[in-house]
């Protein structure tokens, strides 16, 4: 009698968090030591600041432009081709400008560089919520946040050693080798991505139009949007800040390493919090804490003064976006949740342009001080719009 048992075939083991997390710490610190490494490069052949801020813009036009589509064929093909390709593609933009440098190219390559993380990016945040739920999709997304954090320190780091001992144009081959290491980590567990990450697809006559009137996803996606804008006002003017007030380069240093390192440390906590506050409260609570933060920032003028405040703010904004992405996936309609990712993903990069434009204008009129006080009532007012009434 045949053995029945023995053709059966071997199930295929889906990926793991921590494979993801191996190929996202290649990958992502590539990404980052890029934005880093064109900056610096395209002002070392002159490019004035007009040209750095339409340069960094640049990354952001197919994001904003893509993300929802991005989002939708990761619904409809799965998370295994869109990431394939968006990391290919992203390997491309990263080592264009070592073959032939030049501030034209550097915009070309920082087009390409991010439409190809938009495709990854949204596929990968898909992937890791079709992988658990509840408290393990939790800490799935929690340890996805962490790695970005290591890799946003990675990235740069190991482009400024790269460049200071290399040059700028070897530095893009590193960087280039690095993206292509990711690819062929991505390549081995290939097998385990699943084609499709939920069988059931989505209804049909659906827009996305949809996805904003429904109560819940509005709220979220409106909390994303303002820790966005919290992130980009501290990027941006905090610099400006320390250089006002007369502090040197490596103490502005340390206090934006403040809150880098309390944005790894509140995350590493992040499943705690979640368990005992539940994730709404949870980043209500952030929201609350990085927006009084905000108001005290323009009363002090120490630097250690300054770097516990921006560790405290660094806690709150910290946790912002991985709980964003969480909520944003626990309330996407049935087969629409990388939809829904890349609309939030869409919404934040709106804001990337919106947020300095508007605020800029504000520092250049009112001066600095108005412009975090501002910051601080943006946070409260969207705490204030996140809170769940009751029905």
């Amino acid at each position: 009698m045949p053995d029945d048992s023995a053709a059966a075939p071997t199930p295929i083991r889906l990926i793991t968090i921590y494979q993801i997390m191996l190929v996202v710490l290649l990958w992502n610190s590539a990404y980052k030591g890029v934005r880093v490494l064109n900056t610096l490069y395209a002002l070392e052949i002159g490019a004035t600041p007009l040209h750095i801020g339409l340069l960094l813009a640049t990354y952001g036009v197919f994001p904003l432009l893509l993300a929802v589509l991005a989002g939708r064929i990761a619904d409809r093909y799965g998370a295994r081709i869109p990431i394939i390709a968006g990391m290919v593609v992203c390997t491309v933009g990263v080592v264009l400008p070592w073959f032939a440098p030049s501030l034209l190219l550097l915009f070309i390559a920082a087009a390409v560089t991010g439409l190809g993380f938009i495709l990854g990016q949204v596929a990968f945040q898909s992937l890791v919520g079709s992988l658990g739920e509840g408290g393990e999709r939790t800490k799935n997304f929690n340890n996805y946040a962490l790695i970005v954090a290591v890799a946003d320190f990675v990235g740069p780091v190991f482009a400024g050693f790269s460049i200071d001992h290399g040059g700028h144009v070897l530095t893009y081959l590193f960087l280039g080798l690095l993206s292509t290491t990711s690819i062929f980590a991505v390549a081995v567990f290939a097998k385990r991505v699943p084609r499709h990450l939920k069988p059931a697809p989505a209804p049909a006559g659906q827009r996305m139009m949809d996805l904003l009137r429904d109560l819940d996803m509005r709220r979220v996606l409106i909390a994303g949007a303002v820790v966005m804008t919290g992130i980009d006002l501290f990027q941006l003017y905090i610099p400006l800040y320390g250089h006002q007030i007369g502090l040197s380069a490596s103490a502005i240093g340390v206090v934006l390493g403040a809150a880098a390192a309390a944005t790894f440390a509140s995350r590493a906590v992040l499943p705690l919090l979640v368990r005992r506050y539940g994730e709404e409260k949870t980043l209500l609570y952030a929201l609350f804490l990085a927006a009084s933060m905000f108001t005290l920032i323009p009363l002090f003028t120490s630097a250690v003064v300054l770097a516990v405040i921006c560790f405290a703010l660094g806690l709150g904004m910290g946790l912002g976006q991985p709980l964003t992405v969480m909520l944003c996936y626990r309330y996407s309609p049935a087969g629409r949740g990388g939809e829904s990712l890349g609309l939030r993903i869409a919404i934040n990069n709106a804001m990337h342009v919106v947020v300095p434009a508007v605020f800029g204008g504000v520092g250049a009129v009112l001066g600095l001080a108005p412009v975090f006080w501002a910051s601080a009532g943006v946070l409260a007012a969207g705490n204030w719009y996140a809170r769940k009434r009751p029905a």
